[in-house]
């Protein structure tokens, strides 16, 4: 739903089997939103209230090898996603939750920089997942995507990477899984760019 912000939804709900269904469930739950004591607290406050769900993603479990099996790692998966903590999960990863954490802009950059250092005295490796550029993206929020992008690099890879050298050797990879421009709102296939670091110079005069 987030990719078709701003346009008209009839040509985006569900369809297929059961979808009378599905789309009653959707409109009923607008109707039980409406008069919601908690959306009536939001709205005497100015705040935006919740007048819909939209159900999606169904699909087919993806079949995986995982990578602890794989390449005989041990790995750790931080995300306030779902879907990224999904996925972790298929690949052999143990997920944690981080206190605060939101999948937003307001997320605790700095409970997952700690986290993510903490897993790693006893882990290979420690996959650390932050939202909140992706849904500036969404939301065609400039601003907010350069300060998500900003508190990123300060609060998450700056105090990982000032830490990485008491583990000994080590191999950092920051990159974003896609593009998501402000002027479409939404994801595309353009490459995205990532940066390597490693502790063996020769890795990365490779690179």
């Amino acid at each position: 739903p987030h990719d078709i912000t701003g346009k008209p939804i009839a040509e985006y709900l569900p369809c297929g089997n059961s979808f009378e269904e599905i789309n009653s469930i959707m409109r009923r739950a607008g109707e039980i939103l409406l008069n919601h004591p908690v959306n009536a607290r939001r709205k005497e406050a100015g705040k935006k209230q919740a007048n819909s769900i939209w159900l999606w993603g169904q699909g087919v479990k993806p079949q995986i090898v995982p990578l602890t099996q794989k390449y005989s790692l041990s790995g750790g998966m931080i995300s306030a996603v779902d879907l990224l903590n999904g996925i972790g999960i298929l690949a052999g990863l143990k997920v944690y939750h981080v206190e605060g954490a939101t999948g937003y802009i307001d997320t605790n950059y700095t409970g997952k920089a700690n986290m993510a250092l903490d897993l790693l005295n006893f882990m290979d490796f420690v996959f650390v997942h932050l939202e909140a550029p992706d849904e500036m993206g969404h939301e065609g929020n400039a601003a907010g995507k350069i300060q998500a992008i900003e508190f990123f690099d300060e609060k998450i890879v700056g105090p990982i990477l000032n830490k990485m050298p008491s583990f000994g050797d080590y191999r950092i990879i920051v990159l974003s899984d896609h593009p998501t421009p402000l002027d479409l709102k939404t994801h595309v296939g353009d490459p995205s760019p990532f940066a390597v670091l490693s502790s063996i110079k020769e890795e990365n005069k490779a690179a």
